[in-house]
C-alpha cells in the first residue's frame, strides 16, 4: 500500500497572487500601445512546457477576434530551429519561463531582439535573464499560483491588444470578470475540494490516464497530462484535442479507462459536451472539470467565457495536490530536469 503525503494547504496567497496579476493591466495597456504605434503584425507567444501551455488561452482569444493581427503560440526550441520570416520590428513576442531562465525561451527571446521585435518576459519575476531582455516584463511572484496568474496576465494583454484592434467585444464585461477572480479563484478552490479529492482516490492510482481539451483549455489538458501526471506524478500519459477525440483518441477508452476532460465555457464547449455525452458510456472513470458547475460570483455573464481559463486552472493546480497527498509521490521530485546535463 502506498504511503500517503500529508495534503498540501490550499495556497493561501492565492487571492493576493491574483490581484497583484489584475493590477498589471496598466502593463498590459503600455504594451498595446507600443504595439499599434509599431505597426505590429505578428503576436509570437514563446515558451516550453507548462509556459507555453499557459499562453494557449490568449493566442485562442487573438485568433478568433483579431483582424489585424496574427497570432503564434510556439515552442521556444520550435521558435529557434525554424524563426518565422514574418519575425521583424514588427512582431510583437511575449516569452514566458517560471524561472525566467529556461535556456530554451531565453535564446528565443534573444533571438526576437535580435530582429527588432518587441518583446514581453512574463515569468515569476524581472530578477533573471529573461527579464533582462524583456522590454516590458510581466510577473507573479509566486511557487504555487502560477498557470492561472500567467492566464490573467496574458489575457489582459490579449484583450488590450483587441481593444486598439477594434474587435467588437465587451472589453468593460470582460474587466470586471478579472478583477472579481482574487476572491473568485480562492472560493472554488475550496468547493472543488471533494471533487478533486474523489477524483485522485479514484485514479489516482491508474498507470495511465487519458486528458482531453479543446479551445482555451487546450493548454490545460497539456499542463495534467505533462506536466502534473507525466513530469510530477511519473504516472503514464496522453492528451487529445475535444476536436481530435474522435479522429482516433476514443478507441482506448475501453476497460474503465480513466479520462479527465476540460469543459471550459468558451467557443469549445459544443466539442468538450459531445466528448462528455460519449465518456460514460464507456467508462465509469470519467470525470469532468467544468467551469459552469461554479458560480463565480461578481464575474458578468458575458465575461465567463473569457475566465473559464483561469479557474480551471486553479482547480486543475488543486486536484495536483491530491494527487500527490494520495499517491505519495512529491510533486516536487524529479529523475532527470534539473539534476542531470541535458
Amino acid at each position: 500500500m502506498t504511503e500517503k503525503l500529508p495534503l498540501r494547504p490550499v495556497d493561501p496567497r492565492i487571492g493576493e497572487v491574483i490581484g497583484g496579476a489584475v493590477n498589471q493591466r496598466g502593463v498590459a495597456e503600455k504594451v498595446a500601445a507600443a504595439a499599434a504605434g509599431r505597426g505590429v503584425t505578428d503576436v509570437f507567444f514563446l515558451g516550453c512546457g507548462g509556459s507555453w501551455a499557459s499562453s494557449v488561452p490568449a493566442h485562442v482569444t487573438l485568433s478568433a477576434h483579431a483582424s489585424g493581427l496574427i497570432s503564434h503560440n510556439l515552442n521556444a526550441a520550435e521558435f529557434l530551429a525554424a524563426p518565422s520570416p514574418r519575425l521583424s520590428e514588427r512582431s510583437l513576442v511575449v516569452a514566458s519561463s517560471h524561472s525566467g531562465n529556461t535556456p530554451e525561451t531565453v535564446a528565443a527571446a534573444r533571438l526576437a531582439k535580435e530582429a527588432g521585435a518587441y518583446v514581453v518576459s512574463v515569468a515569476t519575476d524581472a530578477d533573471n535573464a529573461l527579464g533582462e531582455l524583456g522590454d516590458v516584463t510581466l510577473t507573479y511572484g509566486s511557487e504555487r499560483t502560477i498557470t492561472s496568474a500567467k492566464h490573467v496576465l496574458l489575457g489582459q494583454l490579449a484583450q488590450e491588444l483587441l481593444r486598439l484592434d477594434g474587435a467588437a467585444l465587451d472589453f468593460e464585461a470582460v474587466r470586471r470578470g478579472y478583477e472579481a477572480l482574487p476572491d473568485v479563484l480562492a472560493r472554488v478552490t475550496e468547493e472543488h475540494e471533494e471533487t478533486a479529492a474523489r477524483i485522485a482516490r479514484e485514479i489516482g492510482e491508474a498507470d495511465m490516464t487519458y486528458v482531453v481539451g479543446g479551445g482555451a483549455s487546450y493548454g490545460l489538458a497539456f499542463l495534467m497530462s505533462v506536466c502534473y501526471l507525466t513530469e510530477m506524478q511519473w504516472k503514464k500519459s496522453a492528451y487529445v484535442s475535444t476536436g481530435d477525440f474522435f479522429h482516433g483518441a476514443f478507441e482506448m477508452v475501453v476497460d474503465d479507462a480513466p479520462v479527465i476532460l476540460f469543459r471550459g465555457e468558451d467557443a469549445s464547449r459544443a466539442m468538450a459536451d459531445r466528448v462528455w455525452a460519449f465518456l460514460p458510456r464507456f467508462t465509469s472513470r470519467a470525470y469532468a472539470l467544468d467551469s459552469a458547475a461554479f458560480e463565480l460570483p461578481g464575474v458578468p455573464a458575458a465575461a465567463r467565457g473569457e475566465v473559464s481559463a483561469p479557474v480551471l486552472a486553479t482547480l486543475t493546480t488543486r486536484l495536483a495536490d491530491h494527487y500527490e497527498s494520495v499517491t505519495g509521490h512529491s510533486l516536487d521530485e524529479r529523475r532527470y530536469m534539473h539534476k542531470m546535463a541535458y
